[in-house]
């Protein structure tokens, strides 16, 4: 009789053959609404989305020439909400997460954040394409899956509050308790997760990134942006972010999958690219809620959005409370969202297009 971590490990494998990609043949094609008249141009400043945001800005002047629609990526990511706030982009596109210290300047001079718009799914494993964690154990553990609220207990620590940020948030962009959590819902050992024996009282040892762009994205979806960590937590980043000496070797993401392939105790999270060459390490499938789905990491459920943990590749825009978007930049979000502007996305093959449920879901913030 088959044990039950082959039987999940079937269950999951026939999960993941089952996804598929979204199809562009759901998403509407464009319909022109406005003809863009008078001086001025649309102005992009930030991210390049590794060239896709020049096709699909040179997709966009073929229909509005008039529109004088134009990138600059000299600031990159950081500097995108800076252009937005002085007056010299209309669109910020950004290659990560915007942070709560991107934010603040904008909030402090306008009273509101900026609004958010995914126009892609990051990539599953390319460098540069906003790849999503993966949540790692050693092979000879036995866990199979996880809940994003065990990994948010397991990683996170207690905390006063956390941050409410966005339109829907009632003060804009504030600290508050509602997200405030004690040490009892702390996961700090194994038998905590169900494992007994040898496991059952033993610490779980956690591993992960540093770097801000990426811990920053995991802090959001997982803790409300709260930057408290398991205090056993051990810190790497990619080696050319590290120093180039024995001290910066010592912290390289390399060290960290070295270290986890011979700890049984410890778990860990990082990108697939890296944790693909080590093969005494086991990917967790990841539920958004108790009871499942639990969904595998695959280039697949990545793409479909079913893995819980994705990225987005967002763009950033000025919008007033009560206030309509301005005519030229959300014609040109119209475009990014309509058939056409996905397909730009899936025929350059950095990141993914997006489910058409999910494009609703972003059409939405421009009514």
């Amino acid at each position: 009789m088959m044990n039950k971590t082959l039987i999940a490990t079937l269950l999951l494998a026939a999960g993941a053959a089952q996804a598929q990609a979204p199809s562009l043949d759901d998403i509407p094609p464009y319909k022109k609404e406005i003809e863009c008249e008078g001086g001025g141009g649309l102005r992009l400043v930030g991210n390049w989305m590794r060239g896709n945001m020049i096709k699909l800005v040179d997709a966009f002047n073929k229909l509005h020439p008039e529109c004088k629609a134009s990138a600059n990526f000299m600031t990159s990511s950081e500097g995108g909400i800076a252009a937005l706030m002085f007056g010299v982009g209309d669109l910020a596109p950004m290659g990560d997460d915007a942070k709560i210290t991107d934010m603040m300047p904008f909030y402090e001079a306008y009273k509101y954040v900026p609004t958010e718009i995914s126009i892609a799914t990051g990539g599953a494993e390319n460098r540069g394409t906003l790849w999503p964690a993966v949540f790692l154990v050693n092979k000879d553990n036995p866990l199979t899956k996880l809940t994003t609220d065990q990994l948010a207990r397991i990683f996170g620590a207690s905390r006063t509050g956390g941050w409410d940020v966005g339109p829907m948030a009632s003060n804009g962009l504030r600290y508050t308790s509602k997200y405030a959590r004690g040490p009892e819902q702390d996961i700090r050992t194994w038998g905590q997760l169900g494992l007994t024996g040898e496991f059952a009282n033993h610490p779980i040892q956690t591993y992960g990134y540093v770097s801000p762009g990426f811990k920053i994205y995991l802090e959001r979806k997982l803790n409300h942006w709260s930057q408290k960590w398991n205090e056993n937590y051990k810190e790497y980043v990619e080696t050319q972010q590290a120093t180039k000496d024995d001290a910066g070797f010592k912290v390289a993401s390399e060290r960290m999958l070295e270290e986890l392939s011979k700890d049984k105790y410890g778990m860990g999270w990082g990108a697939w690219l890296h944790a693909k060459d080590y093969p005494n390490l086991r990917v967790l499938a990841v539920a958004a809620k108790e009871g499942g789905p639990y969904v595998p990491f695959t280039k697949d459920t990545v793409a479909n959005r079913s893995y819980p943990l994705v990225r987005d590749y967002y763009l950033y825009f000025r919008r007033a409370p009560g206030q309509p978007v301005e005519p030229k930049v959300r014609e040109f979000l119209r475009f990014c969202l309509s058939r056409e502007g996905q397909k730009v996305i899936a025929d350059y093959g950095a990141f993914s297009p997006m489910p058409i449920a999910y494009i609703n879901e972003q059409l939405k913030k421009l009514d």
